[in-house]
């Protein structure tokens, strides 16, 4: 079975730092996209029935925002091989009760990624100890 970690926000310097901090967990590369399109456009033509995508996934972004893609990823067979952790600066209690309307979102959290924030989700350590 395949892991792997994929960054999804539209901002070079989150991704950068974010980048930096994980890499401290993990000796594979993280894959780093700038928006919901590209990461879904990445899945569907990476799809294999043995690969999981554990997702760092900002809201707020052009082209296809957080919501959207999650919202399109639930029509496709492989959405049971994605979960996805909703990293991002909104402190909208909106925001919060819609991310727990999706079976594949397992976290929210506030950027900036912490190592404390990271310790504190045993899923996203796992898939840091897996990836490839």
């Amino acid at each position: 079975m395949t892991y792997r970690l994929l960054q999804i926000d539209d901002d070079p310097v989150i991704l950068f730092l974010h980048d930096k901090l994980l890499s401290k967990y993990t000796n594979s590369k993280i894959g780093q996209f700038e928006n919901g399109k590209l990461v879904l456009d990445y899945i569907l033509q990476n799809k294999d029935p043995n690969k999981h995508f554990m997702l760092l996934l900002d809201i707020n972004m052009p082209v296809m925002n957080g919501w959207e893609f999650m919202d399109e990823i639930s029509n496709y067979e492989l959405k049971n091989n994605i979960k996805a952790i909703i990293l991002t600066s909104s402190a909208d209690n909106t925001d919060l009760k819609k991310s727990k309307t999706y079976p594949n979102v397992v976290n929210y959290i506030q950027k900036p990624l912490t190592r404390e924030k990271i310790e504190k989700i045993p899923l996203l350590m796992k898939y840091l100890e897996l990836t490839e």
